[in-house]
């Protein structure tokens, strides 16, 4: 799997996401009042990576990145998909952070299993369709600095002291709800999350086979023959069985991470936040036993610079969804913190794959 980064400007400097720069360097130069700002990859970026993974041996790729309604990303790598030596098939995810790097993440163990680019790229989307993200910031400032907000609704957070709280819809972030004090705000936060496990779709389940026709009943024969043992048809017939092998991995984007033989570029604004993959850090607390939530729901609590708040959410959801199949806790990356800021907290559920 290969991660294109992003890129954190700070004072007229670039730094590669989590190559040059770390979320707590993206922290320090927002208090300080450093002007911070965030580039996509060049398209000659991702040329390089899908020959890298052309060289390699793969024949396809599955390219999946940040909303291309927040980054150009998405286009760049269209653009250098164009003139790949082998199938790059680009996913806009329409998400960041998490909500993208658990797609990725799905891609990544359907291509290991010897899936083809198809059904890596159905496994993606399948996950971006029932994912879905909630998060809480201090200030709305940052976000509407970086356009990724309009003003009318920093003013929302700014009036009376409102804590708006925040989902993706159709690649953009919009405010979802308005809570008096960060403690409220918090509290609906889990809220959400918890209410978003329990009602989550499960992954469809593969159609079954049509069952077997009967046959009709045979004359008797004059002479009886011996009795022979036929199947049940509802039985399964054991055999073996053969992975089509893929034709690559997903390629996640830098932006990381949550997210074969090419690999899935994830976008910046990942789980890893900031390379152009997410690849999901932070702690994983798998959980197990019976609640209302069936197993099968995988959340990740995502943060800057607020550990303590994050495990102390990661904690509460444990308690009340006992029957997670998997927790995460990450800090987000330095491009996905240049637009939150410190004090961030989100919560991204998803089918665990």
């Amino acid at each position: 799997m290969a991660v294109i980064p992003l890129q954190v400007v700070i004072g007229g400097r670039a730094y590669d996401d989590m190559a040059d720069i770390d979320p707590a360097g993206v922290s320090a130069a927002l208090r300080a009042r450093s002007p911070v700002t965030t580039s996509r990859p060049a398209p000659e970026r991702f040329a390089a990576a899908y020959e890298a993974a052309a060289a390699g041996g793969a024949t396809a790729i599955v390219s999946i990145h940040l909303s291309g309604e927040m980054s150009g990303t998405v286009e760049a790598a269209r653009l250098a998909a164009e003139t790949a030596p082998i199938p790059v098939e680009v996913i806009d995810s329409r998400s960041i952070a998490m909500g993208l790097g658990f797609a990725v993440l799905s891609a990544a163990r359907t291509a290991a299993q010897g899936a083809g680019p198809n059904e890596v790229a159905a496994a993606a989307r399948h996950t971006l369709e029932h994912t879905h993200s909630f998060f809480y910031v201090d200030t709305l400032e940052h976000l509407r600095r970086g356009g990724r907000i309009g003003p009318a609704a920093t003013l929302l957070g700014s009036a009376l002291m409102i804590k708006p709280l925040l989902h993706i819809v159709e690649g953009v972030i919009v405010p979802l709800e308005k809570v008096r004090t960060a403690t409220r705000a918090l509290a609906r936060l889990e809220d959400l999350a918890v209410q978003a496990a329990l009602t989550l779709k499960s992954p469809p389940l593969p159609p079954e086979a049509p069952p077997a026709t009967p046959k009709p009943p045979e004359a008797p024969s004059a002479t009886p023959e011996p009795p022979t043992l036929t199947p049940d048809p509802s039985t399964p017939t054991p055999g073996p069985s053969t992975p089509t092998p893929g034709a690559s991995t997903p390629t996640p984007d830098p932006s990381t991470p949550t997210p074969g033989a090419s690999t899935p570029t994830p976008d910046p604004s990942t789980p890893t936040p900031g390379a152009s993959t997410s690849t999901p850090g932070g702690s994983s607390t798998p959980t197990a036993g019976s609640s209302e939530a069936a197993p099968g729901v995988a959340i990740a609590v995502q943060h800057l610079a607020a550990r303590a708040r994050a495990e102390a959410l990661a904690e509460r959801l444990t308690a009340r969804l006992p029957a997670l199949t998997r927790l995460e806790i990450v800090e987000v990356g330095a491009v996905i913190g240049a637009h939150v800021g410190p004090g961030m907290l989100g919560v991204t559920v998803a089918p665990a794959s």
